[in-house]
């Protein structure tokens, strides 16, 4: 008796749910990713024999290029944000949610208080470090202090969230002329602030063993 030869027929395969999971993936990376920081001040810092850790949590650091102009930077982006805030209304203006997404990743700010909102309104990391250019950083004479501004505001918010001060660092270039760092010291020693310790950033030095 000849064997009954049953019709071969493709299996069909409902690729629907595939998707629906592809795509919730997709949103689920998107909404949890951390966004790369713009690329840091450049600073070669001098070496140094000392091996103390640099806290990656709760530090704001105080950044000194080779041609003498001052950043600041936080390490926490909600903090970040609040000093944004504060600062903002002080020259009358409310940043955006994106303005405020911007700051928390565009890594060590130099520009003067009232040249946020542009600064931020730029499209891309390449424009903002062009407009960057423009300014000799955060201004830190007598009578235009911001770099103060900027200091008291991050101590007061962070105190006021959490009871008690931020890790403060000063890093500066092996090239700066002293002078300019001696100024920032003078700042952070200076009535209303007065951080008289700090960390000094610097490179490992090789042993000479």
């Amino acid at each position: 008796m000849p064997k009954l030869k049953m019709p071969r027929k493709s299996p069909d395969l409902d690729m629907t749910p595939m998707v629906d999971l592809a795509f919730l993936l997709v949103t689920f990376f998107m909404l949890t990713a951390n966004f790369r920081p713009e690329e840091a001040v450049a600073v070669d810092t001098p070496s140094s024999m000392s091996q103390s850790p640099i806290p990656t949590e709760n530090m704001m650091t105080i950044l000194v290029d080779s041609t003498g102009k001052v950043y600041w930077d936080f390490t926490d982006s909600k903090m970040r944000i609040a000093v944004l805030d504060a600062l903002g209304k002080r020259i009358g203006w409310t940043p955006s949610a994106d303005e405020r997404m911007k700051f928390t990743n565009v890594g060590a700010v130099g520009v003067p208080i009232q040249e946020l909102r542009t600064y931020l309104g730029l499209e891309s990391a390449a424009d903002r470090k062009l407009y960057d250019k423009r300014f000799t950083g955060i201004p830190t004479d007598s009578t235009n202090n911001q770099l103060a501004e900027w200091i008291v505001t991050t101590r007061a918010l962070f105190y006021e969230s959490t009871g008690m001060n931020p890790l403060v660092a000063l890093k500066a270039d092996g090239n700066t002329n002293y002078s300019k760092v001696a100024e920032v010291i003078r700042i952070f020693q200076s009535p209303g602030i007065q951080i008289n310790r700090f960390k000094m950033i610097t490179d490992l030095e090789e042993s000479r063993m």
